[in-house]
Parts: C-alpha cells; structure tokens; sequence
C-alpha cells in the first residue's frame, strides 16, 4: 500500500482525511440519527445538550487558559467559537438545570481528557476544537428538523445546533484557513489530529449512553 506523506499535506487536509472513518461512525450513532430526523424525545435531546454543556465548559475553559502558550490559539480561537452561552440559553429554555446534570461515564473520559491535554499538549485541544466547530455545518440542518419536531422559532432551544445563523459558512472557511495559516510543526499536527480521534470517538460514545430505542418518546 502507498504510503501517505502526511507531512506535505495541510493541517485540515489531515484532519478531514484521517478522521473521515470516526466522523462517520458519530453521526452514525443511533442518537444522532434520531436528531437529524426530528426523532429524539425532547428530554433526551435536553440530555443530551446537558453532556454538551458539560464538554464545552470543560473545553472552552482549558482553551482560554492556555491561549498564551502557542501562537495558535491567538490566530484561530474567536469568541464566537465558544458555545456555552448557547448551551445555558437552551438548557434554560428546555427547562434542564445547570447544577441537575450529571456526566454520564463517557462525559467524565472525556473531561478528564481535557484535563490531561491542557495539562501534557495544550495545543492539542485545537483538535477538539475542529470537531465541534466542525459539527456545527451539520447540525444547522439538525436545528431545522428540531424545530419542527418540537414546534420551536429561532433561538431559544436550537441556539447551540445553529449559532452562526447566515454566517455559518464565512466563519468555518475562516476558522480553515486560520488553521492551515498557523504552520503547526509535524509533532504538533500529529496531536491535534489524535485528539480529534478522541472527541469523534467521544461523541460516539456518549451518543451511545444516552441512547433510546427508536420511536421511543
């Protein structure tokens, strides 16, 4: 087999590419079919929402603390890549109380990971960075099948699934060429895209543990 020289290719070609089969495999998961159809019980989606909420803090926090260490968080972290003013405005208007959500096993893997990775490779977090700015040229289309399901305007409820509104796809070919303009050495590139692998695999998995059978309501 030919092998690859990942070190020619930009940090999103890498990305896109050696990630393809995990971002497969989470919007494969039952849960998330459900979301795209409108399918999913409305205590489940605030379920949901609430591990989001728990992830993203988690996240966004560990990115602000290190955003001096590298050059890279300066050029590519924007203020409206952060998403838990959206998440509490959902949570809030589904009726989920910020200090009633508990992490399910897979939310406590992954802030633990976040933990781990701020602490070892903060750079690394850009990785998990790209999977959930990345997930959110998906999931404006969820937003519509949400509203429908459970009879919701713009705003409040499916602020999280569509937070860039007409500006979703100026702001993902920003946050692409701003990671492809950093110039991230090969030992730096091989984090970000393992630690992206990771929170595919997160999603996955805590899509897994809150998952219903379909039909369920």
């Amino acid at each position: 087999m030919e092998r690859v020289e990942t070190n020619t290719m930009s940090i999103m070609t890498r990305l896109k590419t050696e990630t393809a089969d995990l971002h497969k495999a989470a919007e494969s998961s039952p849960l998330q079919r459900q979301l795209v159809k409108g399918d999913l019980s409305r205590d489940l989606y605030g379920a949901f929402l609430g591990q989001m909420y728990l992830v993203h803090a988690a996240l966004e926090q560990a990115v602000r603390d290190a955003s001096a260490s590298h050059p890279g968080f300066r050029a590519v972290v924007r203020e409206y890549h952060d998403r838990e003013p959206q998440l509490r405005e959902d949570l809030a208007f589904l009726g989920v109380g910020l200090d009633d959500i508990a992490p399910v096993g897979a939310t406590t893997a992954t802030l633990t990971d976040i933990a781990t990775i701020a602490a070892d490779r903060p750079i690394a977090l850009l990785g998990m960075l790209y999977v959930l700015e990345g997930s959110t040229n998906g999931s404006k289309f969820i937003a519509m099948a949400i509203r429908k399901a459970y009879q919701l305007q713009e705003g409040p409820g499916v602020a999280y699934l569509d937070p860039h509104g007409e500006l979703q796809r100026d702001r993902w070919q920003a946050f692409k060429h701003d990671m492809d303009s950093v110039g991230f050495n090969e030992t730096e590139s091989d984090a970000i895209i393992e630690t992206a692998k990771a929170m595919f695999r997160s999603i996955t998995e805590i899509s897994d543990e809150l998952s219903e059978p379909v039909g369920a309501s």
